[in-house]
């Protein structure tokens, strides 16, 4: 028999959700005199969708809401039984709570033996945190958006490394003196041993303030170089090919101001990869608006306090040089790019750039051989809501979630709003399906940064993963830390959240930023890493890796190496898995680009079909199952790995 206050606490979260779900959120406003004229919504409040509860739903969630509180004889206050009282705006900001949630219950943070995720932070030895300047109480709107992840084998022993942005410090003078924090650079020893060698790799000396990052070659010479997004100027880090990193001269790649996120595709098909650069706004210190509650507490900006920006395109001369040329491939429009990817999302053989913006109309540049480029968001349909209005949009993904083999695109979005699936339909087009998919309402009480698409569960569905955490420090409709979410696609028709069960991790609530996916312990199984904001890096296990599977690794003879826009596919149960090479994606970060593909389990091999970008079509055939392949443009395999 269940305890009694097991299940209160149970009904009392739930309650908590559901009053979240209702309540409205009160617009944070600048203080009268601090900037005249001017008043700017520091909650993100947006407007509120055109969809309204039914009386009959406001009933039973008011009803549950009154049971748990009352009937249970808990504390009343608040969620967390903490007092109502607004947070005075003087309190020291690292005076935060672990969770803004209800008490979890002992149970949930034991390990449960159907959890899919195994939280094994501990076991790996990394003890690294992105530290955003909170400490300083400036309230700078850099402060919001955290950092990311990067997964790559820097030293080509076979195994994933973990880079990790740093983030920065703000001083507590008057000017807000803003600098960079080291990055962290993990080395995968095997059995879930990390070893940091930040300081042997030369990775030590601090950026400017930084966010994003990014994996590319961009010299082709085989080895995998990174790229950091600051606020200040973003850097280019060569790899040299002995473990360690040079950084490139600032005008090898003049990347200044607020770079947040980056995808590198090549574009003009001369063999090296170009660079998308995602920029926020022009937000400086001197340029800082102070923004309060109506009661007068101080807390982070909105997005409609500063206005947005142009994102920035670097072309890659191949001579270790990149020339900017955004006007000339008419990148335009103000826009508060947080996320963006690389893809061919029209089918038509060119790599296309997806920006998930803040508030501002989400873009779409549709690659071709002819410039300037045609930003088509609105036409194709991935500009705004399914109601017709900007979002607060962050994270993005692309994959075919519902089988067609088009690349479909994920989006997640501010509270209060849906997440967005665009579904595509053919010929660059794309429906919302948020809702037909079951997906609406899960995002109202959350904020949405970190996402992937990635079939977590070996049977053939891609499946999402999404890292939610608040913006805003204190004073929002939801609190500053969330629980993450995972869900599981239904066939391709639905997706059923099994947050719950997905272990410890998920029934924790985090301030969640950046992400990144891929297989660390080498059993075929799709691992995760999470970046929270001012708290330590989480690496979670995939406790239920395939029966069997193969494992691909593009790498395209003409164009880039990574062959990005390619398309692969291998049949599985009947049907043709569609999977596609894909640069940038996520919040902040960049997953494993290796594709893998579940097998029958007694198949030996597999045959997997590549689509090049804007090229042939070629078959390997004969692909060992439980092996990494290298499958290179027109040469066939060139190297397999027997994976443990």
């Amino acid at each position: 028999m269940i305890h009694r206050q097991g299940v209160c606490r149970r009904l009392q979260r739930a309650a908590i959700l559901a009053r979240q779900s209702l309540c409205s959120a009160h617009p944070l406003l600048p203080r009268a005199g601090s900037t005249p004229d001017l008043r700017f919504d520091v909650t993100y409040s947006r407007s509120h969708d055109a969809r309204q509860w039914s009386r009959d739903q406001i009933g039973l969630l008011l009803g549950l809401f009154a049971l748990a509180l009352y009937g249970c004889d808990s504390n009343r206050d608040t969620p967390a039984g903490q007092s109502a009282r607004p947070v005075a705006a003087k309190e020291h900001p690292r005076n935060i709570p672990k969770s803004d949630s209800p008490e979890l219950l002992q149970a949930d943070r034991e390990l449960q033996a159907d959890d899919w995720f195994e939280d094994v932070t501990e076991r790996t030895g990394v003890r690294f945190a992105y530290q955003n300047g909170r400490e300083a109480g400036k309230y700078f709107l850099i402060e919001s958006f955290g950092g990311g992840a990067a997964l790559v084998d820097f030293d080509g022993d076979g195994d994933l490394d973990l880079f990790v942005t740093g983030g920065g410090t703000i001083s507590a003078n008057p000017a807000g003196t803003i600098a960079g924090l080291p990055s962290s650079l993990q080395r995968n020893d095997g059995d879930w041993q990390f070893v940091d060698v930040a300081r042997a790799a030369g990775l030590t000396v601090p950026p400017d303030y930084s966010q994003g990052c990014a994996v590319v070659d961009f010299n082709v010479d085989g080895f995998p170089d990174l790229f950091v997004c600051c606020y200040g100027r973003s850097r280019l880090y060569r790899n040299l090919g002995d473990g360690t990193f040079a950084e490139a001269a600032d005008d090898v790649l003049p990347a200044r101001g607020w770079g947040t996120a980056a995808a590198f595709a090549d574009v003009d098909r001369d063999g090296f990869p170009d660079l998308f650069l995602a920029r926020y706004n022009e937000w400086t210190p001197e340029r800082d608006v102070a923004c309060y509650s109506p009661a007068g507490v101080r807390d982070l900006c909105g997005p409609s306090a500063y206005p947005g920006t142009t994102c920035r395109f670097f072309q890659n001369g191949g001579d270790g040089r990149f020339e900017d040329w955004t006007d000339r491939v008419g990148i335009r429009g103000e826009v508060r790019g947080l996320g963006v990817v690389a893809a061919d999302l029209d089918s038509d053989g060119w790599v296309d750039f997806y920006v998930a913006s803040d508030e501002t109309p989400n873009q779409l540049y549709l690659g071709g051989p002819d410039l300037p480029w045609k930003e088509n968001a609105a036409a194709s349909g991935v500009a705004l809501s399914e109601w017709g209005r900007p979002e607060g949009s962050m994270g993005v993904d692309v994959g075919d979630f519902d089988g067609n083999g088009l690349p479909d695109l994920f989006v997640t979005n501010f509270e209060n709003e849906d997440h967005s699936l665009y579904r595509s339909v053919g010929d660059g087009q794309f429906m919302h399906a948020t809702a037909a998919v079951g997906l609406s309402g899960m995002s109202r009480i959350r904020s949405g940064f970190g996402t992937s698409f990635v079939d977590f569960d070996g049977d053939g569905w891609l499946d999402l993963f999404v890292f939610n955490g608040n913006p805003i420090y204190r004073i929002a409709q939801s609190s500053f830390k969330q629980q993450p979410h995972l869900m599981r696609n239904v066939a391709g028709r639905r997706f059923e959240n099994v947050s719950q069960r997905g272990g410890t991790f998920f029934r924790e609530a985090y301030s969640g930023r950046g992400s990144a996916v891929g297989d660390l312990d080498d059993d075929g199984a799709p691992d995760l890493v999470a970046v929270p904001v001012n708290e330590p890096v989480r690496i979670l296990r995939n406790r239920f890796p395939p029966a069997n599977f193969v494992r691909v690794a593009l790498r395209a003879r003409l164009g880039e190496p990574e062959a990005t826009g390619a398309r692969a596919s291998a049949e599985f149960e009947g049907r043709r898995l569609v999977r596609f090479a894909v640069r940038g994606g996520g919040y902040f970060s960049q997953s494993d680009s290796r594709i893998v593909f579940p097998a029958a389990t007694d198949a030996e091999t597999v045959d997997v079909t590549v689509d090049w970008p804007g090229r042939s079509r070629e078959v390997f055939r004969g692909l060992a199952v439980r092996r990494t392949h290298v499958l290179i443009e027109g040469r066939g395999v060139a190297a397999e790995k027997e994976i443990r």
